[in-house]
């Protein structure tokens, strides 16, 4: 690959996606705002930056992966940001969960200074970052996607073009609002089993092989909360974050959200409660504190 690379935001994913992009032999550019998070990687073979506008001129390819809307338009926009170096023809790519009217204004401000964008939210957690299987929701130019193809192949197994800009953010939202609303709704329903008495195992095993089976039954549950693991990944701050995105969204476009509504305040009690920093999957500990018992898998 010719292209040269950089990644701004070195955190659970970002820092992944950095690595399996060193690990397939690119020498790329990296940023963050703990400099200590970024001079480990140049013992991996990257080069670290102290500008937004220093790495962004030296490099073709700029991927972000940052916690929300704010930060990208503070990191691309703002004073010595990533805007004032790219040249034009260069090409940001968002992997940021964010908000589609953001990501359209973003784009346009690019555009007037002929840098293309594509917004390209991800999802498949830290462990596919890490083997470079993620799954990729694409919005934009179809013909600026073709060109960053190879790019997004080094960290991603399913790339889907989903429509112009904008569209990646929301595919993202709705698909993180399912995530939410499905890991929540089995965790409630775990909980009254378990309240009335049935194994938490044995009711799992019966769900799995049932038509309420999904992700949060036959992943979440077994892997973290059965296990009591709750491993770090994609926190419960950053779910509620997605979750409030899909809400809104639902509201710009007079869509119903009364199911949406009701979820999003379970995961904005589990953010109020301190839990915000955890994986999402301790979104089962709230529903636990509320039923009064624990989904274990010695209950």
């Amino acid at each position: 690959m010719d292209k040269r690379i950089a990644v701004v935001g070195l955190g659970q994913m970002g820092g992944r996606i950095a690595r399996r992009l060193l690990q397939q032999g690119h020498p790329i550019g990296v940023f963050d705002v703990n400099r200590e998070l970024a001079d480990t990687f140049a013992a991996l073979g990257a080069t670290p930056y102290d500008t937004l506008s220093g790495l962004a001129a030296g490099h073709d390819v700029v991927l972000t992966v940052l916690p929300n809307d704010e930060v990208v338009k503070r990191v691309v926009l703002g004073e010595d940001g990533l805007a004032s170096g790219m040249a034009p023809g260069s090409l940001l790519i968002d992997l940021t969960s964010s908000v589609p009217a953001v990501t359209r204004e973003i784009a346009g401000i690019l555009a007037r200074r002929g840098v293309r964008m594509l917004d390209a939210p991800v999802s498949g957690g830290v462990q596919k970052a890490g083997q470079g299987a993620l799954t990729i929701m694409v919005g934009g130019e179809a013909a600026v996607l073709e060109d960053a193809r190879e790019v997004l192949q080094e960290i991603g197994t399913q790339i889907f073009y989903v429509g112009g800009i904008g569209a990646g953010h929301t595919a993202k939202a709705v698909n993180n609002l399912i995530t939410a609303t499905t890991l929540a709704i089995t965790s409630e329903a775990m909980a009254l089993g378990v309240k009335m008495g049935v194994n938490a195992q044995a009711l799992l095993d019966v769900i799995n092989a049932g038509s309420g089976r999904s992700a949060a039954s036959e992943t979440k549950f077994p892997q973290q909360i059965l296990s009591r693991k709750f491993a770090p990944g994609f926190s419960v701050a950053l779910m509620c974050k997605d979750v409030g995105i899909a809400l809104d969204m639902a509201r710009d476009v007079d869509a119903p959200a009364q199911i949406s509504t009701a979820v999003h305040a379970l995961w904005k009690r589990g953010v109020q409660q301190g839990r915000g920093d955890m994986d999402h999957s301790a979104i089962a500990l709230v529903i636990e504190d509320m039923a009064g018992v624990q989904i274990s898998a010695a209950s």
